[in-house]
C-alpha cells in the first residue's frame, strides 16, 4: 500500500448515511482506524461506540477485517469493516497494487479451545438489559443492606449493556409514591382498581396470572421511584397509553425533545433520545459496580447447571468472544435474557397458530442476540412456560425489502431519536404504499384479517401480509401524488425508512420505482388478480372475492367485516395491472416465556413446584401478564415496566433465598 490516510465508507444499520472511517496504513500494515463524520452518521450512538471500542482494536491487532462482529452491534460492525476494506483498497490502488490483494486482510483468527475458567459468585444475572441491570443492582443493594459482601456478577452476550430496554420509550408505573409527592402534590395519577379490573377481565380475559398482575401494579410505582431518585433515570410525568386507554401509567424517558415545560431536571444539557437513555444505563451500572458488583460483556451463557441430587440450579455454562469457556457457579441465577425473538427455530416451535397464524420467524427490531438459549435450557431441565405461544411485542411495520437506488434529500426539522436533520426519498414510496391504512391488505390465505386502519391490528395476519393496489390507484399517485398539504410528508417507518415522501406533488417516477421494487422481490405485478394471486402464493378465488367485496364496501362506505372507517376505504378500481406489496410486522421481542410465581422463581411444568435457585425477569417471564389470544398490552410501557420491576424484585428475592438457605 501507499503509506498515508484514506477515507472509506460502508453501510451499517442505518439506511441514510454510511459509516465513514479514516484508515492510516504503512506499506503493508493497517495502523489506525477512526470513525469520522459522527455529526451526520445515524447509527445508534451506544451501539456504534461498542463496535468502535471493541471491534477496531481487534481488526488492528489481527490485521484482519474478518474478525467477528460485536454481538449487539452487528450492523455497525459490518459497516466499519466494509468502510475499512474500502479504504484499504484505495491504499492498494494508490500503490499500483491490484485490489484483489485485499485477501491478505482476510485472516482466520484462532480462538481459545482449551481454556476453561471457573467462577464462583452468590448471584449471577444472565442478561444486562433493563431487567438484568435492575436485578443485578437490586441484588447488590440487598447484600449491602444485609451487611454481607457484595457478590453479584452480571453477564451479557452483547458488547454493550442496555439491551432492548435502551431502545424503548417508557416504563409502566402506578402512582410512584415519591414521584407523585415531588411532582403532583401527592395526588394519584391514575385509578388502580379500574385498571386492574380492565386488565384481568377485558384485556387478559382470565388468561393472565392475577397475583402477578396485582404484584406488578403494586410494585411498579416503587420501581419508578427507585429508577428516578436512586439511580439517575430522568422520567416525565406519566401519560396514557395507546388507543382509548386513559390511565396515566407510562413514564417516558426524558430526552432533548420531550422535556416538560417549566420542569427543572437538575441539568440543562439533555441529549437526544439514544444518548440520553444510554446515560441512564451508565448511571445504574456505575451504581452497581461502585457497590462491588461486577459484569462481563461478550459472554454468552448457553446452559444451566442443574444439580439433580439437590434439585436446584447451581450455575451456568458460558463462552467468551475469544473462545474461553466459563463454568460459573452461583447460589442463585436470574435469567433476564430478553426472550427469543432472535431465534427463528424457537418461534417456529413455540408460537401458536391456534388463534392467529403466528408460527413463523418474525422480523425483529430489538436485539437479535436474544436467542432464548437459557429459556430453552430451563425448559430442558423441567421448567414450565406461560403463554410462550403468544404473539411477539409488535409496534412497528415495514416492508420485507427496501430500496436504496434513489438519493436521500434533507428537509427541515430534526429527528427526535438521533438529533439529525430530517430526510425524504423516493426509496420510501413502496414502503409507504405497503403500510397504507386506507389500502386493502390480505394475509397468506388471500383474505383480509383485520381493520387496516386499527391500532396494532396488523399482526393478526401473521408475520407478513400483502397490500393490494389497482392501476387506478397507481395512476392517481403518478398524476397527483399522496393526498395532503404541500410542505408536509407521508411518513415511512422510522425503523427502516429514509424519511418519507412529500405530500401534494405528482410522482411520475412511481412506475419506475415499483419496477425496481419488483426486481428486489417485494413488490409483485400482474395483469389480472388471478395471476397476481399465483405470484404471491395465495388462493386465487379468495383474492378475487375479497377484492370484489372490498370494492363494494368502498362504494357503500360500510366495512361489514371489520368496521374500517369510511374515510379509509379506498377502492382498487376495476382494471389491472394489479400490484401487491409484501409488508411485515416488526417485533421488539417475544413476551411469553417461563412460568414464575410472585417471587419470580421459575416454576416447574406442573405450574406449582419451584425450580430452586433460578428466577426469570423481563421478557423471559412476562407471559404471566398476558393472554395468548391477544397481543401485548396497550396500557403503555408494560414490557419495560415489567423488566425493571421484575428485575428489581428478582434481585431482592434471590438474595433473600441465599441468606435463608446457605
Amino acid at each position: 500500500m501507499k503509506p498515508g490516510t484514506y477515507t472509506g465508507e460502508g453501510w451499517g444499520f442505518d439506511w441514510i448515511e454510511p459509516i465513514r472511517v479514516n484508515v492510516t496504513v504503512s506499506d503493508k500494515e493497517l495502523l489506525k482506524i477512526e470513525v469520522i463524520d459522527k455529526d451526520i452518521n445515524r447509527e445508534e450512538p451506544l451501539i456504534l461506540k461498542a463496535a468502535e471500542d471493541k471491534l477496531i482494536p481487534r481488526i488492528i491487532e489481527h490485521q484482519s477485517i474478518s474478525v467477528d462482529g460485536i454481538t449487539g452491534a452487528t450492523g455497525s460492525s459490518n459497516g466499519i469493516k466494509a468502510a475499512t476494506e474500502d479504504a484499504l483498497k484505495k491504499a492498494m490502488l494508490a500503490a499500483g497494487t491490484d485490489e484483489s490483494a485485499i485477501k491478505n486482510f482476510y485472516k482466520t483468527t484462532a480462538k481459545k479451545t482449551d481454556t476453561t475458567e471457573t467462577i464462583n459468585v452468590d448471584v449471577l444475572v444472565v442478561g444486562m438489559g433493563g431487567a438484568g441491570c435492575a436485578a443485578a443492582t437490586s441484588a447488590a443493594e440487598a447484600q449491602k443492606a444485609a451487611g454481607v459482601p457484595v457478590s453479584v456478577l452480571a453477564i451479557d452476550k452483547a458488547g454493550k449493556y442496555g439491551g432492548t430496554a435502551a431502545n424503548c420509550g417508557e416504563p409502566f408505573g402506578i402512582n410512584a409514591p415519591r414521584y407523585k409527592e415531588a411532582f403532583n402534590n401527592g395526588e394519584d395519577y391514575t385509578e388502580v382498581e379500574s385498571l386492574y379490573d380492565d386488565w384481568i377481565n377485558n384485556f387478559a380475559k382470565g388468561d393472565a396470572k392475577e397475583d402477578l398482575v396485582r404484584l406488578f401494579l403494586e410494585e411498579s410505582g416503587k420501581t419508578i421511584d427507585w429508577l428516578y431518585f436512586d439511580h439517575g433515570f430522568l422520567l416525565n410525568n406519566p401519560l396514557p397509553g395507546f388507543g382509548e386507554n386513559t390511565w396515566r401509567v407510562k413514564y417516558q424517558y426524558v430526552y432533548h425533545s420531550n422535556r416538560e415545560e417549566g420542569r427543572d431536571y437538575g441539568k440543562e444539557d439533555i441529549p437526544f433520545r439514544s444518548e440520553a437513555v444510554g446515560s441512564y444505563f451508565d448511571n445504574i451500572v456505575k451504581d452497581f459496580t461502585e457497590m462491588g458488583g461486577k459484569y462481563m460483556l461478550e459472554t454468552n451463557a448457553y446452559e444451566l447447571i442443574y444439580d439433580d441430587t439437590a434439585d436446584k440450579v447451581v450455575g451456568v455454562k458460558a463462552s467468551g468472544y475469544d473462545g474461553t469457556e466459563y463454568i460459573i457457579y452461583a447460589k442463585a441465577v436470574i435469567l433476564a435474557t430478553g426472550g427469543f425473538a432472535g431465534n427463528p427455530e424457537m418461534e417456529e416451535k413455540y408460537l401458536s397458530n391456534e388463534h392467529y397464524p403466528l408460527k413463523a420467524p418474525w422480523k425483529i427490531w430489538g436485539m437479535s442476540q436474544n436467542t432464548g438459549d437459557m429459556i430453552q435450557s430451563a425448559i430442558d431441565n423441567g421448567a414450565g412456560t406461560y403463554n410462550i405461544d403468544m404473539v411477539p411485542i409488535i409496534h412497528f411495520k415495514t416492508t420485507t425489502q427496501f430500496l436504496r437506488e434513489y438519493p436521500v434529500h434533507y428537509r427541515d426539522g430534526v429527528d427526535e431519536r438521533t438529533g439529525k436533520q430530517n430526510t425524504w426519498s423516493l426509496n420510501d414510496v413502496p414502503m409507504i404504499l405497503g403500510l397504507n391504512s386506507s389500502a386493502m391488505q390480505v394475509g397468506r390465505e388471500g383474505k383480509r384479517c383485520y381493520n387496516e386502519a386499527g391500532i396494532f391490528e396488523f399482526w393478526k395476519s401473521g408475520p407478513d401480509w400483502f397490500t393490494i393496489y389497482g392501476e387506478d390507484n397507481i395512476a392517481d399517485l403518478a398524476k397527483n401524488g399522496f393526498a395532503g398539504e404541500k410542505g408536509t410528508y407521508m411518513s415511512s417507518t422510522r425503523v427502516y425508512g429514509q424519511g418519507g415522501y412529500p405530500k401534494g406533488i405528482p410522482i411520475p417516477e412511481i412506475y419506475e420505482v415499483l419496477d425496481k421494487a419488483i426486481e428486489k422481490g417485494y413488490v409483485y405485478k400482474a395483469d389480472t388478480l388471478e395471476e397476481l394471486a399465483e405470484k404471491i402464493g395465495v388462493p386465487a378465488q379468495n383474492l378475487v372475492s375479497e377484492v370484489e367485496k372490498y370494492n363494494r364496501f368502498c362504494e357503500t362506505g360500510v366495512d361489514e367485516d371489520f368496521g374500517k372507517p369510511a374515510k379509509n376505504l379506498i377502492s382498487l378500481g376495476e382494471k389491472g395491472p394489479y400490484y401487491a406489496i409484501n409488508a411485515c410486522s416488526v417485533a421488539y421481542a417475544t413476551c411469553g416465556g417461563l412460568d414464575v410465581d410472585t417471587n419470580l422463581n421459575v416454576l416447574k411444568e406442573d405450574g406449582i413446584s419451584v425450580m430452586n435457585g433460578v428466577y426469570a425477569a423481563g421478557n423471559d417471564s412476562s407471559g404471566v401478564l398476558y393472554s395468548n389470544r391477544d397481543a401485548y398490552a396497550q396500557y403503555g410501557g408494560v414490557a419495560l415496566g415489567w423488566a425493571f420491576t421484575s428485575g428489581r424484585l428478582a434481585g431482592q428475592n434471590a438474595v433473600k433465598y441465599i441468606l435463608e438457605n446457605n
